[in-house]
């Protein structure tokens, strides 16, 4: 994991869904409704979609939707170890 950029050189809403995905993991590991994700990162649905999209593309996030648009997302095992490296080390929990 030592190849990663810095979390200040990633997108910013990247980095803002990143940091909620390890807020959610690092409160009890349930994963959080795509609503609450939207909220706590201040980004609209369709940016926080395309965010955990790309995301799940590199294997850092999981998502489940439902028919009806509701969902939830939660950080893969990659994930969580790219968040601990990111947060853990510059303080950010």
């Amino acid at each position: 994991m030592t190849d990663l950029p810095p979390i200040a050189q990633l997108d910013p809403n990247i980095a803002a869904l990143l940091a909620q995905l390890w807020r959610a993991a690092s409160s009890g590991g349930q994963p959080w409704s795509l609503a609450r994700l939207a909220k706590q990162s201040g980004l609209g649905m369709s940016t926080l979609l395309r965010c955990l999209h790309q995301l799940a593309e590199l294997e850092l996030a999981r998502m489940e939707i439902q028919d009806n648009g509701r969902g939830r997302a939660w950080l893969s095992e990659e994930g969580l170890a790219c968040c601990r490296e990111w947060f853990d080390a510059s303080g950010q929990n």
